[in-house]
């Protein structure tokens, strides 16, 4: 196996918009839209969307990566939506 760098792109593979969890910290959070990612090199990731409301999404739709902080020492991994 080797590591390769990907590119940071990918298309939106299917998601559900989440209404109700009472978990800390998901529930400060809400809604939040959970997904799946196809990258561009093939392998696909769990992730959320963040940066558009659920009704803008679609599957199919390119997105990139981008990092939330969750605190001083670590980045979530999220992506948004690309705009065409």
């Amino acid at each position: 196996m080797e590591a390769v760098e990907a590119s940071g792109r990918g298309t939106l593979y299917t998601y559900s918009t989440v209404y109700v969890n009472d978990l800390h910290p998901f529930k400060t959070r809400l809604p939040y839209m959970a997904a799946m990612v196809e990258l561009d090199e093939g392998p696909r990731l769990m992730t959320n969307i963040e940066g558009c409301e659920p009704s803008d999404l679609h599957v199919g739709m390119p997105v990139q990566v981008d990092f939330r902080a969750i605190t001083d020492d670590i980045d979530a991994t999220v992506f948004r939506p690309i705009s065409t």
